[in-house]
């Protein structure tokens, strides 16, 4: 695990595990999206399946694992969806293959809509293909439909002794807590300013300077950083900005920028939560009289304290707040941001 940037604690406490030759039957990692959660389970299940018993990514089975084609690693998580799809699971498509057994959809771990069950859940008690145990991950666990908790749960009430659950979640209490309490629960907190720089220097080649800019508002994300890399994002994410602040104001800019900023189901919630962080930093100013302390450093000049009238921001505040709890169903991603931003046009 020495490739992974930061969370010494957490693989301290998984290699200790494996010390003292005692593994859980099931994980629960828990903590934002983008600060490496499942890629510390990766990494982990390499050192439980590697056939020199270290994790020594030369193998075949931590080949295997990296590719995600280890037919002992079964990868249980929802299917692409565009973004007017809804946010329960799509219907499944029949797998077969054993290298198939990586992404699976999450539909599978119970009956589908037409009430056949279609569950991996005899997937789940086979035995294991090359060794002696099996990994089953199963990513963004909190937002399995009820029949598939409840198939979960009945596995982890009498688990299968040559199984180990990986639950990752970035919602820990959208989960059942009967399944989070058969669970070794391991929290994950944001990544550090120093650790996600070092990361896009080292790892990426990104020079310097827009290291210390993506470190600075990944919000302890690497996720979130490989988003703002992008130049396009960061170009639209200024736009935002100067609508936001009142320096380019029209309804036109507004649509233009709402059927942009929604092009992909999950850019949506990375410019609500700038947004969202913007009009924080908007606070920050108006207190301070200062732009000195604000995290969006790239938009700093547009921030200006004697334009700033408290109630708007209470204002715009909640209606990002609002957008924010209405982008979990299934609506039209386009409308709903267009309006947000014409409501809150200075």
């Amino acid at each position: 695990m020495n490739s992974i940037f930061g969370h010494e604690k957490q693989k301290a406490l998984l290699l200790s595990f494996l010390q003292k030759e005692r593994l859980p039957h099931a994980f629960l990692f828990s903590g934002q999206s983008g600060i490496g959660k499942k890629k510390i389970a990766l990494e982990f299940i390499k050192h439980i399946l590697c056939e020199k018993g270290s994790g020594c990514d030369t193998c075949r089975a931590c080949i295997k694992i990296e590719r995600q084609t280890h037919p002992d690693l079964l990868l249980i998580g929802p299917q692409e969806k565009k973004a007017d799809d809804s946010p329960d699971f799509l219907e499944a498509e029949e797998k077969s293959s054993l290298t198939a057994r990586s992404n699976i959809p999450r539909s599978l771990i119970a009956g589908d809509k037409d009430g056949k069950v279609r569950g991996i859940n005899q997937e789940v008690l086979a035995y294991p293909y090359e060794g002696s145990t099996r990994a089953i991950l199963i990513d963004d666990a909190d937002r399995m439909r009820k029949d598939a908790a409840d198939a979960l749960l009945k596995t982890l009430e009498e688990p299968p002794p040559y199984n180990i659950f990986f639950l990752i979640t970035s919602s820990e209490r959208e989960i059942p807590l009967t399944i989070r309490s058969r669970c070794v629960r391991v929290s994950f907190a944001p990544l550090q300013r120093e650790h996600i720089e070092e990361y896009f220097r080292k790892v990426l080649n990104v020079d310097e300077k827009k290291a210390d800019l993506i470190s600075m508002i990944a919000c302890g994300s690497i996720g979130n950083g490989l988003f703002w890399l992008k130049e396009g994002n960061l170009n639209l994410r200024y736009k935002l900005a100067e609508l936001i602040t009142g320096k380019r104001r029209s309804f036109l800019n507004a649509t233009g920028l709402a059927e942009q900023s929604t092009k992909t189901s999950g850019d949506l919630s990375m410019y609500l939560t700038f947004m969202l962080s913007l009009l924080r930093d908007m606070y920050v100013v108006l207190d301070q009289k200062d732009t000195a302390m604000v995290m969006n450093r790239d938009v700093r000049e547009l921030l200006e304290w004697e334009n700033i009238d408290r109630r708007w921001l209470e204002h715009a505040m909640k209606k990002v707040q609002e957008t924010m709890t209405i982008m979990r169903y299934n609506v039209n991603r386009w409308l709903l941001l267009e309006n947000l931003l014409i409501h809150i046009m200075r």
